[in-house]
């Protein structure tokens, strides 16, 4: 392969953005050869736009032989049987966050891709911001030392209610699969365990407050990562100004990135020595300064050209599918403990979060979704023999 031919499926916002993107990039590396989506018009358009050939039906589209790989670009519970359909036809895969909805599905696609041995990788672009990359560095490090505390602020996704009522599946269990935590929230839990790591257990609430949707828009989680180490999270679409923070604390001190800003307390004296040495009432010296940044091109073009170059070259993607489902197990875990009022140990049980999701569709849905989660259900089911849980 010389070249990477990609194919878009799903022209709404975020595909005909991706395809007009690797248009105007103009890349020796890569190139958009087709497009799709279950509204011809949606494909034509784009398609005429950028002079490539358009499709109704995604596998179709695989079947072309146009494309080497896929970017799906589709409502989140079509994620995992695109992905399966794509692998057995030997075409790599890159996808919009989240994976999918429930990690079950999820699982059966990276097995598969795995199996098939293709490429997955996930559109996680706000790890390319140059304060979390030089955060996680300074963390991998041990500039901060053992970590005690994660936490993480992520209220600045404010909708109103206009936002919910423009599109049918939005705000939906049967057509969207959650709210803050499946549609806004993904790059945010992704930067927390791709930083963090994943807890062992965790105890959350979730509400609705003020919108008229179906599904959750606030989220309040806290994690236990064992040992005294701990973790809190929250989200939520229904607060203004609202913040967007990462926050880590460790036995040498804490960082904070906020802004687009790196902040470092340095403690003079690591925390335990300080505690068992100092006289009473002592508290440490600390200084403050702000952490250069490093250089480099961020957004979703840029997951795009490592995607291409991981397939071209062997070098790594920004986020592969194995490691992008774990701010999908941590979503879920959420759901389970604050719509069962209960802790939830990780890894999530796949046929728990199923049944749950199976009664929030019975118990609150409106049917404005269009049955998204029944269809996507039906193919699984067909692609596997039974559905994965």
């Amino acid at each position: 392969m010389k070249k990477v031919r990609f194919g878009i499926i799903g022209c709404g916002g975020m595909g005909s953005g991706h395809a007009h993107m690797i248009a105007r990039d103009r890349s020796r590396e890569f190139c958009l050869t087709a497009v799709a989506d279950i509204d011809p018009d949606a494909a034509g358009k784009v398609g005429e736009a950028l002079g490539v050939e358009t499709f109704d039906d995604g596998v179709a589209l695989m079947d072309s032989g146009l494309v080497d790989a896929v970017l799906i670009a589709t409502p989140h519970y079509d994620h995992p049987p695109l992905a399966i359909q794509a692998a057995r036809r030997r075409l790599h895969v890159l996808t919009e966050k989240p994976m999918g909805v429930t990690v079950g599905p999820v699982r059966a696609m990276i097995a598969e891709c795995r199996r098939r041995r293709v490429a997955l990788g996930v559109m996680f672009q706000q790890r390319l911001r140059p304060e979390m990359r030089k955060l996680k560095r300074m963390v991998d490090a041990g500039t901060l030392g053992a970590i005690f505390r994660v936490q993480m602020l992520c209220s600045s996704w404010y909708r109103t209610q206009s936002y919910y009522d423009s599109g049918q599946w939005r705000g939906t269990w049967d057509g969207e699969g959650g709210g803050i935590l499946i549609n806004q929230a993904p790059h945010s839990l992704d930067l927390y365990q791709w930083i963090a790591g994943m807890p062992r257990r965790v105890l959350a609430t979730v509400a609705t407050r003020d919108h008229r949707i179906e599904v959750e828009n606030t989220a309040n989680a806290l994690l236990d990562f064992g040992d005294g180490r701990h973790g809190y999270i929250y989200a939520t679409t229904a607060e203004a100004p609202g913040v967007e923070q990462l926050m880590v604390s460790g036995e040498k001190g804490t960082l904070v990135a906020e802004k687009g800003a790196l902040r470092f307390a340095r403690l003079k004296t690591p925390l335990k020595k300080h505690m068992m040495t100092a006289e009473a009432w002592t508290r440490p010296d600390v200084t403050w300064k702000d952490v250069p940044l490093p250089k480099g091109r961020t957004g979703h073009i840029e997951i795009t050209r490592a995607f291409a170059r991981h397939l071209l070259r062997g070098t790594p993607m920004v986020a592969a599918g194995a490691e992008g489902v774990n701010e999908l197990a941590l979503s879920n875990a959420i759901y389970l403990s604050g719509y069962k009022d209960k802790p939830v140990d990780l890894p999530v049980d796949a046929g728990e979060m199923e049944r749950l999701i199976a009664r929030l569709i019975r118990t609150r849905s409106t049917g404005r979704g269009g049955n998204l989660r029944k269809r996507a259900h039906a193919k699984m089911t067909r692609l596997l023999g039974k559905y994965p849980a």
